[in-house]
């Protein structure tokens, strides 16, 4: 059995975490292969839209979940300080849209210096070039939610007003994607808050749920002592993966064929309703509950259980990286359509590469704090 208790008894680091956080940046990287090299052939191919369809019921909302949850165990959990975090993030986004369009900048006129230009390259790097300046990601997301997570914690909401939150983001988001209007600059920022004209990458008032939820989870957690969560993985995960299971078969009754069913992830992805919400929910806690039970075996392997925890525990810096390290390879390769061989060969080059700049990075930065 486990038990709530009254006070918070288990507030050390949540091992579990690790791995699905860890693994989460992996899948990352995979799906960002076939989203910034892909050909129209591999793009459209069973490969990326079976990995994009099973990995949607977590993905970004896992991301945002765990923000969530981490909100509950950092030090730094104060509004100020979560307004802190939230502009920080911002500001990320900005300098990081610099960032890749340099890498695009740079790598193209390299390849251009040493080999000449590829017929039909430049308005590709014109278009990619403007992509990424308006590029809004989980920086963007992340640097909002904290905005609110800050306000509620100001104004000092019971864990009852998030887990009714959450259910009123998905209830509504569906109908406040469809606010548009004809004017530009209006209508993106209401693209990036609710994904209506669906432009902009990421919006983030639908993903408001899962940082409600992810929160409330990780305030849960804190009243069950260590001894007891192994019950309270096994209980939870049960019924969270038979109900997981059943919304995602019933997604693929409701929308036959891997096309389909592709568009409709697609779709939910980007705007989730609350039954994508709770689909998503039960799914991430199920992955929890799997992490938990596999920890042991995981640990075994010293080399990829490290590996884990180092991505789950850098993952704002690997996120960041590997986009730009896809960039560059793009505007080398002149923004030649690869396969879906060659997509999942780089998929694995650059979760190497963005590993050792994030590496090189962490030792800059620690020998300049150290001179200081």
């Amino acid at each position: 059995m486990f038990s709530l208790r009254d006070k918070e008894v288990n507030v050390g680091r949540q091992r579990e975490l690790d791995l699905v956080k860890g693994f989460l940046m992996i899948m990352i990287v995979f799906i960002h292969s076939f989203q910034t090299l892909a050909g129209m052939e591999a793009a459209t191919s069973n490969v990326y839209e079976i990995m994009f369809a099973l990995f949607m019921p977590t993905g970004a909302c896992l991301y945002l979940f765990t923000m969530g949850f981490g909100s509950v165990f950092t030090r730094h959990s104060e509004p100020g300080d979560m307004v802190k975090n939230g502009v920080k993030l911002l500001l990320y986004q900005g300098l990081s849209n610099l960032c890749y369009a340099a890498a695009i900048v740079v790598s193209f006129f390299i390849r251009n210096l040493i080999t000449g230009e590829v017929a039909g390259s430049r308005e590709i790097y014109h278009e990619n070039l403007y992509a990424v300046l308006t590029f809004v990601n989980i920086f963007f997301i992340s640097g909002m939610c904290y905005l609110v997570l800050a306000l509620y914690r100001k104004l000092g909401v019971k864990l009852s007003g998030y887990i009714i939150s959450a259910v009123i983001v998905g209830i509504v988001s569906p109908f406040t994607k469809q606010l548009v209007t004809d004017n530009a600059a209006l209508n993106w920022i209401l693209d990036m808050t609710f994904g209506g004209k669906g432009e902009t990458s990421f919006c983030f008032f639908p993903y408001l749920s899962y940082v409600f939820l992810g929160y409330v989870f990780g305030k849960v957690i804190r009243r069950i002592p260590e001894n007891e969560k192994g019950n309270f993985y096994k209980k939870s995960g049960i019924i969270c993966g038979v109900t997981a299971a059943v919304w995602f078969a019933g997604c693929i009754i409701m929308h036959p064929g891997i096309e389909e069913f592709f568009n409709y992830m697609l779709e939910q992805y980007r705007t989730p309703g609350l039954m994508k919400v709770i689909g998503s929910f039960c799914t991430i806690m199920f992955v929890f509950a799997l992490s938990f039970f596999i920890m042991p075996v995981v640990e075994k392997w010293k080399f990829g259980y490290n590996k884990l925890c180092y991505y789950s525990k850098q993952i704002s810096k690997m996120y960041a990286v590997h986009i730009g390290v896809y960039f560059a390879i793009a505007g080398f390769a002149a923004f030649y359509e690869f396969s879906v061989k060659e997509c999942l060969i780089w998929s694995v080059a650059v979760l190497v590469i963005t590993d050792l700049l994030v590496h090189g990075y962490i030792i800059i930065e620690d020998k300049i704090k150290n001179r200081k």
